[in-house]
Formats: structure tokens, sequence, C-alpha cells
């Protein structure tokens, strides 16, 4: 044989070696067709409802039906805490909710860390897939058996008042007593912003204001505040937390999926998150405004209010939060909101 000829079939032997094992794994895995359930809490015509829809709906259409998802909205397969665990579990597939701490006391700091932010712009940069909020999370999520696709904004907090609380600008004591969640981040900080908190399920608390146990409720965007209109005066938008909602995937199933179908399922969920922005603050401007009307006083806090908040509530509760999130976790918000770490 010649010299010609074995360099020939030499270059053919190199490159059927390196091109025939990503042939093989193309081929073994282009053949998986999926039939996943994704649950969410929020009811049927909800727009978290129509966003996870037209979420499926481009996955089916993008894999060419080799991912065909069924949305379960209104709480009908599991609440959020039940769905985080059975995502874990692979029970079920897929899911759009907030990450509850059950299974992993860490996950404190994906539900409520106040003031990581203070407006939209911070909040969408930390968002967004390359965003250090963004990275952080996922971290903790793949140590869970998850993978995170993108981050939902719910929407900015504020709080209801039977009257404009005194001193709110200076966070002095006020006396009042302020329903919160049953999350010690949310006591500590409330306490700080100069309210009495007081730990009250939520489908308790319209109860609760009217029998006079409490004097306000905390927890929610202005949808939130107006479902109290009734017995509630004031809204006070106080931008305490950017409430953040997933969609996330078991990680056992996400590492079956051919790399173009994850790309397919991140940027499905990006592009419905990327449209929430826009609907949330035109749903708060909405239903502030329906308070407005209604009668209620709407408190919107200058930047640099928001900003003072920020800082009373960064320097003197988040070192109360690391033994349950961890030093490393809350130096990691410091970092990033430019707080000098010891």
């Amino acid at each position: 044989m010649s010299r010609k000829w074995q360099i020939l079939i030499g270059i053919f032997l190199a490159i059927t070696l390196v091109y025939a094992p990503v042939s093989f794994a193309a081929s073994k895995t282009a053949d998986y067709k999926f039939k996943w359930r994704m649950p969410q809490t929020m009811p049927v015509g909800d727009d978290h409802d129509l966003r996870a829809l037209a979420f499926a709906k481009e996955v089916k259409e993008k894999t060419d039906g080799r991912i065909d998802i069924t949305v379960y909205s209104g709480g009908v397969l599991c609440d959020w805490v039940e769905c985080y665990e059975n995502i874990m579990t692979g029970d079920i597939e897929i899911a759009l909710s907030s990450f509850p701490d059950t299974f992993d006391p860490r996950m404190v700091i994906t539900y409520y860390m106040p003031y990581l932010f203070t407006n939209t712009e911070e909040a969408k940069k930390a968002f967004a897939t390359d965003g250090w909020y963004y990275k952080m999370v996922d971290k903790l999520l793949l140590q869970n058996g998850i993978k995170g696709l993108a981050l939902w904004p719910q929407g900015w907090a504020g709080m209801t008042a039977r009257e404009e609380p005194k001193g709110w600008r200076e966070m002095k004591p006020n006396g009042m007593k302020l329903r919160v969640m049953p999350l010690k981040a949310c006591e500590l900080t409330w306490q700080k912003l100069g309210y009495i908190p007081v730990t009250i399920p939520y489908s308790d608390a319209f109860s609760a204001i009217s029998r006079g146990v409490a004097d306000g409720q905390s927890g929610g965007p202005p949808y939130q505040g107006y479902q109290f209109r009734e017995v509630q005066k004031v809204w006070l938008q106080y931008n305490d937390y950017l409430e953040p909602w997933w969609f996330y995937i078991n990680l056992d199933l996400w590492d079956k999926l051919t790399e173009n179908d994850q790309k397919v399922l991140i940027d499905a969920a990006q592009r419905q998150c990327q449209g929430r922005w826009d609907f949330f603050l035109k749903e708060a401007a909405d239903f502030s405004q329906k308070m407005a009307d209604y009668g209620l006083k709407v408190i919107q806090p200058t930047d640099a209010e928001l900003k003072g908040f920020a800082d009373a509530v960064r320097k003197d509760v988040w070192p109360k939060l690391e033994p349950l999130m961890g030093k490393s976790l809350v130096d990691e918000c410091r970092k990033n909101v430019g707080i000098p770490v010891k």
C-alpha cells in the first residue's frame, strides 16, 4: 500500500472515531418521547396559567412533539410544598412555583430575603440567567436534585393598614400589629421597620383584621392589598421583597435531554418570565389605582426612602439570618449589593 493511501485511511479512521460517539449519542436520545405534568397553584385563566400554557405549547412545537407538557392549574395536583418534593423525587416532572425550606433550610433565601433589591432594574439583572441571584439559587437547586429554568418575578410587596403608620419614614415603633408570613426573616424585617409582627396564616388575615387581632397585613403586591380594601385604609409600597417563582424540572430528567431540547426549555421559560415583568408592573399600577379609587391612601416611598429601609435591614436583620441560611449565602448577598464582606 502506498504511503498516500496509508495517510488517507488514517485520516478517515480518525474522523470516524471522533464523530461516531457523537452520532451514536444523538441517535440514542433523539427517539425519546415524554409526556410530563406541570402543576402551578394559581387559578385557571390567571396570568400564571396562561403563561404556563404558552410555555408548554412552545416546548411541544420546538421539540417536534418529543416533550408534551400538560398544565394543571389551581393546585389540583399539589400545593407549592408538595410540588417541590414531587419534583425532587421525580414523581412530577416540571413545575412553576416558589420554593419551600422544608427540605433544605438554606432555601429560605430563595423565597424571602429582605431588600436584596429596591428597584426593578436591579432585580432584572439579578434574575437573568447570567445574574448573581439566579446563579446562587441554581446551585442550591442542583444540590436538591432540581434544575432551574427561569426566574419568574411575582411582584413587589407592600402592606395595608387601618391608618397611615406614624413615623414610617424613620422606621419608628408605631404599635401596629402587622400580619406577616410565618418566617423569621419576615418577623425581623417588619420589626425593624417599626411594627409588631404577628404570624397569622394568610387565609385568616382578613378575619384577624376585622376582629382587631391585627391592624394590617403584609406579604404580597398591590393585588393582594386590594383584597383587604373593605377593612384597610392605607397601602404602603415598601418593596421589602420581590417574590420569586421558578420554572423548574427534575434534574435526572433534565440530564436525559439533548442539549438542543434543554435550550428549548430554557428559552421558552425565559420568554414567559420576560413577559411577566411588564405584566406585573402594569398589574401593580392597576391595583394601586383601584385601591385609590376605593378610598385607600396609596403611599409610594421615594427611592431615597427605599434605600434607607434597605440599608437599615441589611445592617441589622441580615446578620440575624446567618444561622438560618448560612454565612456564605448571606455574604454572597452582601457582596452583590456592595457591602464589604468580613
